[in-house]
């Protein structure tokens, strides 16, 4: 790596660094809760995934349809919390709606809308605050305040003024969650033994800086490989390839979920595909050195193909931004019933 490229990308964690304390001098006080936007699309042939650099054209695109402010509300009920990124955009892409229900249009007019969906993306506002999570749909002007350590959730309907609180005990972790083996994930293991040879192949190219919505990042061209061959028994043969371009910034993001417990994750890429009998032996390789996982992706685009296709199959893409900090006044009332509210 050259040394332009490392004083850039030291540059800009100072820089990212710095966007976590406001201007005003001495007095200055540090932020409390992060926010940001972000719009997630799965990219089918012949749709052209956009650029690094086009959120601001795309969120403007989706606001576009979006209800106006002023407008009447539809006599309809709140709707349902939904899922954010790639799970909330196959939830509506399946479902024609942003509930996840099928609602009273028909499957035509849910087809149509899907299709929308898919071309445009889902666009959701993320904010945190302490160990909360505040998921807003602009679109449809709705709003779920999740505080998981209290087992409470708040439902806000922002056009109708109006919210719903619910205390439940969430169930936590999920029964699909990674790494989970607990009653209700049922596992069906071939303990006949087998044997092949698993290749496993990482590279990473580093792309210098680049600048997204005001957000110094560097960016990072990926490839995962997986073969498996020469399989016998309980083993099998088969490969993919994951390819991802990203541009990383600095910011440190809390999990958009309620805490998982750390035991039970997968110990190493191989776990999460060899189970049962089949012993397989492994070969690695890597090249370059990746991006830190834990840092806010302002843009990703992740392609995946397998069966000996190179860049085939389908990609989806998270653009990011609208990126704000707020301190703890103004984060106290993103986590609240706003004022005028109706309980439903």
């Amino acid at each position: 790596m050259s040394t332009r490229i490392v004083a850039a990308a030291l540059a800009a964690a100072v820089v990212g660094t710095a966007l976590w304390h406001t201007h005003a001098g001495a007095a200055a006080k540090k932020p409390v809760a992060l926010q940001y936007d972000e719009i997630v699309r799965m990219a089918l042939p012949p749709n052209t995934p956009p650029p690094p650099g086009a959120f601001a054209t795309d969120y403007a695109t989706i606001m576009g349809g979006a209800p106006s402010a002023t407008a009447a509300p539809a006599a309809t009920p709140t709707p349902a919390p939904r899922k954010h990124g790639l799970f909330g955009v196959i939830q509506q892409v399946v479902t024609g709606s942003p509930s996840g229900d099928e609602g009273d249009n028909g499957y035509a007019a849910n087809a149509m809308n899907a299709m929308k969906k898919m071309q445009q993306g889902t666009l959701t506002r993320l904010t945190f605050y302490k160990n909360w999570l505040r998921t807003d749909d602009p679109v449809n002007r709705t709003a779920t305040i999740s505080k998981c350590d209290v087992h409470q959730y708040i439902t806000l309907d922002l056009a109708r003024k109006t919210y719903a609180i619910a205390n439940t005990a969430p169930k936590c972790p999920p029964s699909n969650a990674p790494g989970y083996t607990g009653p209700g994930r049922a596992t069906v293991e071939n303990e006949a033994p087998g044997t092949g040879d698993i290749t496993f192949k990482n590279s990473a190219t580093n792309l210098g800086p680049k600048t997204l919505e005001g957000i110094p990042t560097v960016g990072w061209d990926k490839t995962m490989e997986y073969s498996a061959t020469n399989a016998t028994g309980s083993c099998s043969n088969g490969d993919f390839k994951i390819m991802t371009l990203s541009y990383v910034s600095q910011i440190v993001p809390p999990r958009p979920y309620c805490p998982l417990p750390s035991a039970g994750a997968p110990s190493s890429p191989e776990s999460v595909i060899v189970h049962g009998g089949c012993k397989p032996r492994m070969h690695n390789a890597m090249s370059g050195f990746g991006s830190i996982s834990d840092r806010l992706e302002m843009y990703l685009k992740m392609s995946v193909a397998s069966g000996g296709q190179n860049g085939g199959g389908f990609a989806t893409v998270t653009e990011r931004g609208n990126v704000k900090w707020y301190e703890q006044p103004q984060a106290d009332a993103l986590f609240s019933v706003p004022p005028g509210f109706t309980r439903q």
